[in-house]
Order: C-alpha cells, then structure tokens, then sequence
C-alpha cells in the first residue's frame, strides 16, 4: 500500500514518453532476476522554474542536426547540475525551425517544453512537451509529442498526443562517453509555433534517468516556463550603453562582401570614452572574414548614438554554411559591450533541369524540350554560361553553350533548348547534364530521360 501512495505522489510531475510496449511499469522496473523494484523518485517540478543562469535572448543560427556539438554551433541556454542526469541544454532558431540540444553526462530522456505564443501554460493551444528517448532505448517511441489543448475550456484542459507527427521533428542522438549528445529540430507551426526575431516563447527543458518510466502529468498541472526572446542578434550590454551590431545582407555568397555596422546607444547625459573595438568572426567564419581592431574610436556623447562601420570581402572558396560575426567595444572604465550576428554563406547558383516529356515513347526521330532555370541569392547583375549535354547523338537546335543574365538578388533565369532523339535510339535511361560556370566556377545538375519503343 505505501508504494502504490507513492507512485501516485510523484506520477503528476512525470512525463509521457509515448507507448512503452513490454516495458515496465510508470512507477516500477524489471530487475534482472524479474522482481518488481521500486523505481528512483526523480520527478521533474513544473510548479517551480529552472534556476540555472541562462541568456533569455536566442541567437537566429542553424546548426547541423547531426549528433555532433561543435564549439561555436550552438548558443547554451543554461547548464543542469546537482541532479542524476546533469548537462547543458542549447537553443537556437532561423526561420524554419527551433532548434534544441543536449550534452548529457549519463542516459536518459531529454524533456522539453514550449509556449508558442509566450503567454502562459494554461493558455490556448500552443503549449506543447516534445520527448526524446534515452539513446539505444527499446520498446519506447524515439520521440513523442503531445499538445496542451486548453482552448475550449481553460478549466478543463485535455492532452492531444495525435495532433503532431512525431516524424516531423528531426532528431539526432548518439553515445558520448558515458553520456549522450541530443540534437532536435522543431518545424514551424508545430502547436502554432512562429519563428520571427523579437517575439518571445516560453520553454524549458529538463532530463530523468534512462531507467525512470515516465508518466504523465495532470493535464491542468502548471508547467512554469523561461520567457527567450528570439534574437537576430545577441546583445551585452553595459550600464548606459547598448551595442547593436547590423548585417547589410545576412545571406551571402562567395566573393561578396560581408557590409556592418555598430551602433553604441549612450543612454546616459554624460560622454562614455571607447578604448577600442574589435570585429571578428566567430568559429570557423575567423578564417572568413578579417579581423579588424580599431583604437582611435571617438567618444559616444551624452544621449547620443555613435554608428561605426565595417566591411570583409569573402574568400570565393568560403564553404555554404551558417556563421556567426561579433563585434566588442571595451569602455574606458574597462567594461565590454558585445554584440553577435548570424550570417549564411550560400552557393551564387542553383540549378536545375527540367524534361518535357519527362519520359519519351519513340516511334520516330522525336524532340523533346529542356529547361535549365537558375537562381542565385546574391545582389547586383550576374552574367553566367549555360551549356547542355544531351547524349552524343542527340541534336541539339542552336548552340548548347549560351549566356544568360541574373539582374538582381533571389533573381531566376530560365534557357530554353529542344533536342531531337534519333529514330535509332534504344529503350533505355538516358542522361542528360547541364553546367552553369561563373567567375571560373561550376555548378552540374543532370535530368534521366526513359525512352521507351513501341513493340511491334
């Protein structure tokens, strides 16, 4: 009787993590000789707020969801200690997804919780718990999602564990060590999730021991969230003085320049002296960008806003990917402003090729249409070089190699060309490739055409 009181004690500030099929029971494991022992009392508080120091403001940044946490790939919410499963907890987010992530010193689940719309748990339809199983878990989900539904009636309020696809959450997780890394991407508009800079959201995230089985909470239990701040840059500032560091163009493309400025808002009456300031990237974008230390800085005058600038050209051999620039200020009293930023470095061209018909019944010498469209994210007019290659006794009307102009950023091209297949063709997947060159580099993409012949 005194373990089944305790059981429904401590079942209220558990989680479900999905169906545990031939798993054991919520408050209770299986022993290795098949007794029933009492499982660890590890609850999660939902009625108290983390108390770890953390950054409310989370930086726009896209890492890599692939198991791996690399220095600079993600920003730290907070770090969890004094508890059986201790790590740190990251978050970050761009406009498709909210990432979150886990460095974990032992197994176990990795529990989140999010407001969407940051105005509180009991509210709405917007406050969901996304579950991720201990790695190398069996018989458990991998992953469980389930929505808070507390719109129709706030006093009443129901679980909904059917209304997200689990399988829209990316999720990667390995072993480190003794412990595990955790890695998830949370779509848009998963419980009305909206992802612009300046809105806030609630969320916390928490671990149990991989041997806890979770259970449920009630659904009108409170779950008591840190309000983050979607930032697309990350602010320290100092007494009197806020730093905003501004990116011309967040999105680039080799060989264009990274444009930024620094504004210094002195709030104060009196003038703040700047010893220097330094801009450079961070990670692996140092190797991008310059680093540049400026000493003669003039003095930010009383209630006056002081705008400094900067500008990098990129290598043409910069890799796509997403970066981070920060910009620091040291004060004449030796405090430090910063500010960070997120930058992605994009291919100039994308390509593709297009087949009409996508599939070809030859009967006699037959044409068919192709067309390569480019893009490319990059500003300003462009002047690149198509070429197709059909196979070699195909003909091509007009020339293969052609010109086209891209006139301005996110700007489409589109080149047309017909191709006639001779009659003596054999059925059979035939390749045809296209090249756009630029500035002496290369982008390939290719289109598999079936042929097929009539039989007689």
């Amino acid at each position: 009787m005194g373990e089944r009181l305790l059981c429904g004690a401590f079942v209220a500030f558990f989680l479900i993590v999905g169906p545990m099929a031939n798993g054991p029971e919520p408050c209770s494991a299986q022993a290795a000789g098949g007794t029933q022992v009492a499982q660890p009392a590890v609850v999660i508080n939902y009625r108290e707020r983390p108390r770890y120091p953390f950054d409310p403001q989370r930086l726009k940044l896209r890492p890599a969801v692939d198991g791996e946490i690399r220095d600079n790939e993600w920003t730290p919410l907070y770090t969890i200690s004094g508890q059986p499963v201790n790590g740190t907890v990251y978050l970050n987010w761009d406009d498709e997804n909210l990432y979150v992530a886990a460095r974990m010193d032992s197994p176990g689940w990795f529990v989140t919780n999010f407001d969407a719309n940051g105005d509180g748990w009991l509210r709405g339809q917007d406050n969901a718990e996304v579950v991720i199983a201990p790695v190398g878990a069996s018989g458990v989900s991998p992953v469980t999602v389930r929505l808070l539904d507390a719109g129709a009636n706030r006093d009443a309020p129901v679980w909904n564990d059917v209304v997200v696809d689990p399988t829209s959450i990316v999720i990667a997780a390995r072993q480190a060590g003794a412990g595990q890394v955790v890695e998830a991407a949370i779509p848009r508009g998963t419980a009305g999730l909206t992802l612009r800079a300046g809105s806030q959201i609630g969320f916390r995230a928490d671990f149990l021991p991989a041997a806890t089985a979770p259970a449920a909470t009630a659904p009108y239990e409170p779950h008591l969230l840190l309000d983050v701040i979607l930032a697309e840059a990350k602010i320290v500032a100092a007494p009197g003085l806020v730093p905003k560091l501004t990116l011309e163009d967040s999105t680039l493309v080799p060989g264009q320049t990274l444009h930024a400025a620094l504004d210094l808002s002195n709030q104060l009456d009196r003038a703040r002296g700047v010893r220097s300031v330094t801009w450079s990237g961070v990670g692996p974008s140092e190797t991008y960008v310059k680093l540049l230390r400026e000493v003669n800085v003039p003095p930010v005058k009383g209630l006056k806003t002081l705008r400094l600038r900067y500008s990098s050209p990129l290598p043409d051999s910069a890799v796509p990917g997403f970066y981070q620039f920060v910009v620091s200020a040291t004060l004449d009293d030796g405090s430090v402003v910063s500010s960070t930023a997120s930058f992605s470095i994009e291919e100039a061209f994308s390509i593709n090729l297009e087949s009409d018909p996508p599939e070809v019944a030859l009967i006699g010498p037959t044409q068919v249409k192709l067309q390569v469209t480019l893009a490319s994210p990059a500003p300003g007019f462009k002047r690149a070089q198509v070429e197709l290659k059909p196979p070699a006794s195909w003909e091509v009307k007009g020339k293969p190699v052609r010109s086209v102009n891209v006139h301005r950023e996110n700007g489409v091209a589109k080149v047309h060309y017909i191709a006639t297949i001779p009659s003596a063709t054999q059925a059979g997947d035939y390749r045809v490739e296209a090249t756009v060159t630029w500035h002496g580099r290369t982008w390939t993409t290719h289109r598999t055409i079936k042929i097929t012949r009539p039989e007689r």
